[in-house]
């Protein structure tokens, strides 16, 4: 998670999600977009409430695990809570609301079209128009265009990963259910985007485009699902006229039109001296590939390959493997957590088969005087099942009432003291207000 969140964390979405557990506590998700579009999940958040307060604790926690890393786009929906904390935690971030406006408007276009459509609604007076008018430059596609999201517009994504989570998890289960089940959770997601990966890898398409070299070198390096958006754009060539083309100082200005709307001039800036190509359609800005204004400067400059400019690191292929040198230097602190994970999975197909026959659980007397002789070379001779002896218990944390529609009948499963046994997936976050920063935080498998 921590891996996947240095790669593809620059656009981060939660939401909560209701009645996934016996306490009614909200479960907030972390999530992003993979070089495949898919879904990666970064981690989840069990709330006590959902106040402002709680809402700052758990961004400044997910930040302080993610080594400080902000991203530049927040996606939530319209919850004061959460809007009030992204404001004070993540100055920086633009939020993109689930009403959003989609029409492709400047920002002139759309000042006109909305006083026209209010004063002929007669809103003007309209508090709730007002203020949503005061937020537009969070929700209006105007205002965003330029700012890259990876495709998101709404919540809708968050909302199809609480709908899928709900399948994993239910109204009654306890503090580690809730864990196990979350574990699994990631693992169908984690499954999914290796399938992917394999059909990227060996996926040879059919060149339909007729500029066959720019698309091969697309096809080779974007992922299957962002090649297929980048041919749209390819194909799209064949429908601009070529309106002129002019030159200031080293920089060449091409001016194109669609066959569709003649009226609408795009210009392409080109500088040769330093290979960098912009339009002013901003699709690169919000997509992170060429629109197709700049593969027709592309075809008029007899250029076979997408310069590397213009290439998004996170949309190819080797996405994972172009930052393998930073992410498998597992030394120091940062990546304590990381060395911990792989170690549980090796050591979980160990117990796994050695528990399926009587002769093979020796190996157990092997593990305690492997751990031992690492206790002995750490300076640590404390006795391990003594230390867990000593150490408090993690209990159950009490019902709450959450702001999620309320259940028919009566709610299942009232809190209970139970202790927590062990632990093991990936991060969960357990927000407490008045705790100490950090206190609250169990890593896990």
């Amino acid at each position: 998670m921590m891996a996947d969140y240095q790669l593809f964390g620059d656009v981060l979405a939660f939401d909560a999600t209701y009645r996934s557990n016996k306490y009614k506590k909200p479960l907030v998700v972390f999530s992003g977009s993979n070089h495949h579009k898919q879904t990666a999940i970064f981690g989840f958040a069990l709330l006590e409430d959902e106040e402002v307060r709680t809402y700052k604790w758990v961004s400044l926690n997910i930040l302080d695990v993610m080594e400080n890393k902000k991203p530049s786009v927040v996606v939530t929906d319209g919850d004061k809570a959460m809007r009030a904390a992204i404001a004070d935690v993540l100055p920086l971030a633009r939020k993109v609301f689930k009403k959003a406006v989609y029409a492709n408007l400047d920002v002139t276009e759309f000042e006109e079209y909305w006083s026209t459509a209010v004063e002929s609604l007669g809103l003007m007076n309209n508090s709730w128009v007002k203020s949503t008018y005061e937020l537009r430059h969070s929700w209006a596609t105007a205002y965003l265009r330029g700012t890259f999201c990876v495709g998101y517009r709404t919540t809708s994504r968050c909302e199809g990963i609480n709908a899928f989570i709900k399948g994993f998890l239910k109204s009654t289960n306890s503090l580690l259910e809730l864990v196990q089940s979350l574990d699994r959770v990631v693992k169908d997601y984690r499954n999914n985007e290796v399938t992917t990966q394999f059909y990227s890898s060996y996926y040879t398409p059919v060149l339909t485009t007729g500029l066959d070299n720019i698309e091969l070198f697309a096809a080779k390096t974007y992922t299957r699902a962002v090649f297929k958006e980048v041919r749209k754009q390819i194909k799209g060539v064949g429908s601009l006229l070529f309106l002129g083309k002019d030159s200031i100082s080293t920089t060449s200005v091409y001016k194109f039109s669609s066959v569709g709307n003649r009226r609408k001039v795009r210009k392409v800036l080109y500088d040769p001296s330093e290979p960098k190509i912009e339009c002013d359609c901003m699709l690169w800005n919000s997509e992170g590939i060429p629109c197709c204004h700049i593969f027709c400067v592309m075809k008029y400059e007899g250029w076979d390959e997408i310069p590397p400019g213009l290439v998004v690191r996170r949309w190819c292929k080797d996405a994972k493997e172009w930052t393998a040198s930073k992410t498998c230097d597992l030394s120091g602190n940062s990546n304590c957590l990381l060395r911990y994970g792989a170690l549980c999975s090796a050591m979980s197909v160990v117990a796994k088969l050695a528990s399926d026959d009587a002769a093979d659980f020796l190996v157990r007397d092997a593990l305690t005087s492997l751990a031992r002789r690492l206790q002995v070379r750490r300076g640590n001779t404390v006795d391990h099942e003594a230390r867990e002896r000593q150490q408090d218990v993690v209990k159950d944390p009490p019902v709450a009432r959450t702001k999620g529609a309320p259940k028919r009948g009566r709610e299942a499963g009232s809190s209970t003291n139970a202790e927590l046994g062990g632990v093991g997936v990936a991060a969960l976050l357990v927000g407490i207000p008045g705790t100490r920063r950090g206190r609250a935080f169990l890593k896990g498998r």
